[in-house]
């Protein structure tokens, strides 16, 4: 079954919009029927692959393909912007090792091998981790749908760190200061920029959420934020673009499906007010517009490079857009020590993380696990305990 090109009658070859033309024809119940398109003759022929391989009932059979109805399988059921993720990591680190290797020839040496290629790469290693668990999925689906006996990937298991190796606080993660914000703040000279770095760590908001947001998100009679979307341009066309020159997103539900509100203090809330006054004096403005980027969203490629920008300028060692989250925590357990301590109250790091964890859309696991180590006075009760004895 060879592909083909999609064509008229004078050899010009028809394009769908979004550049699709390549296609394969399969045989079913004796007619002929053929194939959806494709934009390239390798992504045709890998799926017209992948059709014989589903006739087929024969174990032996390319783990490449095996990958490939893996990741269409995954597109159905998770979210693209996930598994757009996968795939990419699929393509730069098991792709190059395995492609070419039958499933039923991959055993314990063959993985041993590219775990031990992988682990001199200067990763780190939780991503590491992260390319071993993409692996691994992979042949759990092929033992659920190919036949395959065992996941050697699952037996040899994942990567681990020298038992030796000294990880300092500030490498687990790294976020700003209270004065380090407001001397980054200083050096930004645009009112764009100033109120959205604001937000970012007045609110502790993932960037995708903080991308989606609208005017109708924002209830200013309550201070409160609605955050029930995200946005990612993380699709399986994203480097595609579409007629008016625009590069395709999608809003989806949050990272862990549930919607919340995030209560704004007062020094933000003013800010935004007026914010959206200046964004109003455009004639087209709507309160379904991006409240940060109007009536387009704002790329991740220039809130990039507008944070590095200032960052230089300030003098402050620079943060991920991530890191300001961190930094939003951070902030939040220095003045929560400090109130307490002023108001002669005991610190209590449940009651904090239960409150958190709301309003950062985690569990209190995660959120204990990940900053208890701020908290210096965990030790001080520890000690006072010792000394009342």
């Amino acid at each position: 079954m060879p592909v083909y090109q999609d064509k008229d009658k004078n050899g010009k070859i028809i394009k769908t919009k979004d550049g699709r033309s390549w296609y394969y024809r399969i045989y079913s119940g004796g007619k002929q029927i053929e194939s959806k398109k494709f934009i390239t003759k390798k992504e045709a022929q890998d799926e017209e692959a992948l059709f014989k391989l589903k006739k087929n009932k024969q174990y032996n059979k390319s783990f490449h393909i095996v990958a490939k109805d893996y990741f269409n399988y995954k597109y159905k059921t998770r979210k693209e912007a996930t598994i757009y993720g996968y795939e990419n990591i699929y393509d730069n680190h098991i792709k190059p090792f395995f492609e070419h290797t039958n499933i039923n020839k991959i055993d314990i040496s063959i993985i041993r091998e590219w775990h031990e290629e992988l682990d001199n790469k200067p990763y780190s290693l939780k991503y590491k981790n992260k390319i071993y668990m993409v692996l691994s999925s992979i042949l759990n689906f092929a033992m659920k749908n190919y036949n395959l006996e065992k996941n050697y990937a699952q037996i040899y298991g994942g990567f681990e760190s020298p038992n030796d190796e000294i990880i300092k606080d500030n490498e687990k993660l790294k976020y700003i200061t209270y004065e380090e914000f407001n001397t980054f703040y200083s050096a930004i000279d645009s009112l764009l920029w100033k109120n959205f770095f604001t937000f970012l760590y007045y609110t502790g908001m993932r960037l995708g959420e903080v991308q989606a947001l609208t005017w109708n998100d924002i209830d200013f009679n309550k201070s409160e934020i609605i955050v029930n979307k995200t946005l990612s341009t993380k699709t399986k066309n994203k480097n595609k673009i579409n007629e008016s020159s625009i590069v395709k997103y999608k809003t989806t539900n949050t990272k862990n499906r549930k919607n919340r509100i995030i209560k704004m203090n007062d020094k933000l809330k003013d800010k935004l007010l007026n914010y959206k006054k200046e964004m109003s004096k455009y004639t087209d403005f709507s309160n379904s517009w991006f409240v940060f980027g109007n009536s387009r969203f704002l790329p991740e490629t220039t809130i990039n490079r507008y944070r590095k920008k200032y960052f230089k300028l300030s003098g402050v060692n620079t943060i991920t857009n991530h890191e300001f989250r961190h930094s939003h925590v951070s902030l939040l357990i220095n003045e929560y020590i400090k109130v307490s301590k002023e108001k002669n109250m005991k610190i209590d790091t449940a009651k904090f993380f239960l409150m958190m964890a709301d309003r950062m859309g985690h569990t209190i696991q995660v959120m204990q696990k990940t900053y208890m180590h701020l908290f210096p006075t965990v030790q001080d009760e520890i000690v006072d305990l010792l000394n009342n004895l």
